[in-house]
C-alpha cells in the first residue's frame, strides 16, 4: 500500500515539506535562519554572477522545487539585486499552483526584519500544511528517480516498476549521473531518488526527496552501516531490484532514508556555460 499527501494539482507527494528556498546564495543564512527546525532550507551557490543558460536553467530548478509534490508551501527568500529575481520566481511557482510567500531582504529594511517576517509567514505555511493528511495511494502516484541508467540493476528495476505501477525516471543521455542529475529528477516529478553509489563513494542527500542509497562496497558499507540503505554487493541483479523497490515503499510511506536521518541535503546544479 502506498501512503502519501495529494496535492491540489492532482500530484501525490511522498513528504509534506515547507520549503525555505532563497533565491540567491546572498540569502541563504536569512533562510536557515527562519526555516530553524521546522522547515528545509536549502543552501546553494547559485542565483548571481550566473548569465545564458545557467540562468534559465537555474530559475527553471528553482520553479520546480516549489511546486514539487514533496512541498506543501514554500517560502521564497530575496537579496533583492540578484540575477534570479525572488519575486519574479515566487510569481512563477504561484502561477504554477504552489502555495508560496515571499520576503525580500533590502525591501524588508535588512536581515533582522526579513527573519521576523519571514518566520510570520513560513508559521502560516505550516498551519495549513499540517491540515493535509496522509491517506492511500495508487502505485501509478509513484515516480522513482534513477541516478544512473548504466546501474546494472537498472533494467530489473524498471521491470519491476512497470510490473507493480510505478514509473521510472532516467537521466537524460547529455546528463551527468550521480547526485548531479537529482535536480533534475526532482524536477521530473520523481518523489523518492535511488542512488547508485561507487567505491569509496558516501551517499548525498536531496533536500525534498528521499534518497535511497545503494552501494557495492562492501568494506565500506561494514564500516559505516548507517551511512547506506542498501547493499548491493553479492546480490543478483533482480533480488537487488526487489530490495530497492521495497525499502522505496517503505521511505515513500514515511520511513526515513539513511541520508535524511543525518540530515544531508543537497542541492547541486549543473553548470551548462561560464559565469562571470
Amino acid at each position: 500500500m502506498i501512503t502519501g499527501y495529494q496535492r491540489p494539482s492532482g500530484q501525490f507527494g511522498a513528504r509534506n515539506h515547507i520549503l525555505v528556498l532563497p533565491s540567491v546564495v546572498c540569502a541563504t543564512v536569512v533562510a536557515a535562519s527562519i526555516a530553524q527546525q521546522d522547515a528545509v532550507a536549502i543552501t546553494h551557490q547559485h542565483g548571481c554572477a550566473q548569465v545564458g543558460d545557467d540562468v534559465t536553467y537555474t530559475k527553471r530548478v528553482f520553479a520546480s522545487l516549489g511546486v514539487h509534490p514533496n512541498v506543501g508551501g514554500v517560502l521564497v527568500v530575496s537579496l533583492g539585486c540578484e540575477t534570479v529575481q525572488g519575486g519574479a520566481l515566487a510569481e512563477t511557482i504561484e502561477h504554477d499552483g504552489g502555495a508560496v510567500r515571499f520576503v525580500g531582504i533590502q525591501s524588508a529594511g535588512g536581515t533582522l526584519e526579513a527573519v521576523s517576517r519571514g518566520q510570520v509567514m513560513l508559521a502560516e505555511l505550516l498551519s495549513n500544511a499540517a491540515l493535509v493528511e496522509r491517506r492511500d495511494g495508487e502505485a501509478s502516484d509513484v515516480v522513482v528517480g534513477l541516478d544512473s541508467a548504466d546501474a546494472p540493476f537498472a533494467g530489473a528495476l524498471v521491470e519491476l516498476a512497470r510490473a507493480v505501477g510505478f514509473h521510472v525516471v532516467l537521466p537524460r543521455g547529455d546528463v551527468e549521473t550521480g547526485p548531479t542529475c537529482h535536480a533534475d529528477l526532482a524536477a521530473a516529478g520523481a518523489q523518492v531518488i535511488v542512488s547508485l553509489l561507487g567505491p569509496n563513494e558516501t551517499a548525498m542527500g536531496f533536500p525534498i526527496c528521499p534518497v535511497v542509497s545503494v552501494t557495492g562496497d562492501r568494506d565500506l558499507y561494514e564500516a559505516m552501516p548507517q551511512e547506506f540503505d542498501l547493499l548491493a554487493s553479492g546480490l543478483g541483479d533482480t533480488d537487488v531490484a526487489t530490495s530497492i523497490w521495497r525499502v522505496v515503499v517503505e521511505a515513500f510511506n514515511g520511513l526515513e532514508t539513511a541520508t535524511e536521518r543525518r540530515g544531508a541535503s543537497d542541492l547541486l546544479l549543473r553548470r551548462l556555460s561560464r559565469s562571470m
